[in-house]
């Protein structure tokens, strides 16, 4: 019972608090000197291997912002700082950061940022996600996807949890500093 309480707790302390307002976030940075671990990222914008979505421009995004606004995604949901990407033919793709990076939004919640994000994108969905994370209380929680509504909504998913919030809060992207 008293875990049942504590799951009961934690989860809407997360769905409370995060990013409730991405549009106003301030930046820090955690970088990391790269080890022999973490692949160099590279220096220049992969061309996506995919066909665009239907509906959107048949030019090829040059940048990791524009492959999201392609596939009907806002380009906010990834900090600035991108230094390229690689997008396969089956919607998997890597994006690709300095280092890694903490940005805390209003409220104080940190999101953490791998230098590696991965994950499969098509129109409106990325599944599979790999690389993005919430603090909530002492436990840093993944993002495991996100997709746009009809209704102009972003959903973030957290395992069972989800949260939704309105598309234009994610036009700009975070800086991490």
């Amino acid at each position: 019972m008293a875990k049942h309480h504590l799951h009961l707790i934690v989860t809407l302390l997360f769905v409370a608090t995060i990013l409730t307002t991405p549009g106003t976030t301030s930046a820090s940075s955690s970088t990391p000197p790269p080890t022999a671990t973490s692949p160099p990222p590279p220096t220049a914008t992969s061309p996506p291997a995919a066909p665009p979505p239907p509906g959107s421009s048949p030019a090829a995004p040059r940048t990791a912002y524009e492959m999201l606004e392609q596939y009907n995604l806002s380009r906010g949901i990834l900090p600035e700082g991108v230094t390229g990407y690689d997008l396969r033919p089956d919607g998997s793709f890597e994006v690709y950061l300095p280092g890694d990076c903490s940005v805390h939004v209003a409220g104080g919640t940190p999101i953490r940022y791998s230098s590696v994000i991965a994950g499969n994108i098509q129109s409106q969905w990325i599944r599979a996600l790999k690389g993005v994370k919430v603090k909530v209380l002492l436990t840093w929680i993944a993002i495991t996807g996100v997709n746009r509504t009809q209704d102009g909504q972003l959903n973030f998913f957290a395992g069972r949890i989800s949260k939704s919030f309105p598309v234009d809060k994610f036009a700009n992207s975070p800086q991490c500093v």
